[in-house]
């Protein structure tokens, strides 16, 4: 069990971080490619400048990661992971608003999400987060959600 004891906090991913996040990218609805491709993930994820990769750092351990790929009309996926054992305790949830702000800096209007059909906890915790289901992708749930800052403002009345 991870215990917690000081604050959560986000840095940009750096190559010594590839070996302790891998594992993590093997869950439902995760995956690395394969081959030579797999081999040069980080250094591809480091060399795009449309992906913003963040790793989340609790008592000076790694405990999840978090990307954002950044489309041309300013939509981006999303993939976000928390370590196992560090799970159920809030941080999932800070590593999403972390992200939001970032989005937001960077002018992004969206955020999709492709889940896994069988990935019950990733479904219920992206629709807590504002997403909402947009179709299916293959074998994927796509859920959306806008990225503006009034986004939990009530709506005005005209």
């Amino acid at each position: 069990m991870f215990e917690v004891a000081g604050p959560m906090h986000l840095r940009p991913f750096a190559l010594a971080d590839a070996g302790a996040i891998e594992p993590w990218l093997n869950g439902p609805g995760l995956s690395l490619p394969s081959g030579q491709l797999r081999r040069q993930w980080p250094q591809r994820l480091l060399a795009d400048t449309r992906i913003v990769a963040l790793v989340a750092e609790a008592n000076g351990r790694r405990i999840g990661f978090v990307r954002l790929d950044c489309g041309p009309d300013r939509i981006a996926e999303v993939t976000l992971v928390v370590a196992p054992g560090c799970r159920r305790f809030g941080f999932g949830s800070g590593m999403f608003h972390a992200a939001l702000l970032q989005a937001r800096r960077l002018g992004l209007r969206g955020l999709v999400a492709c889940i896994d059909l069988t990935n019950r906890a990733a479904l219920s915790f992206f629709a807590e987060q504002g997403f909402v289901q947009d179709g299916l992708v293959g074998d994927r749930i796509r859920m959306r959600r806008m990225v503006h800052v009034a986004d939990q403002a009530r709506p005005l009345d005209i």
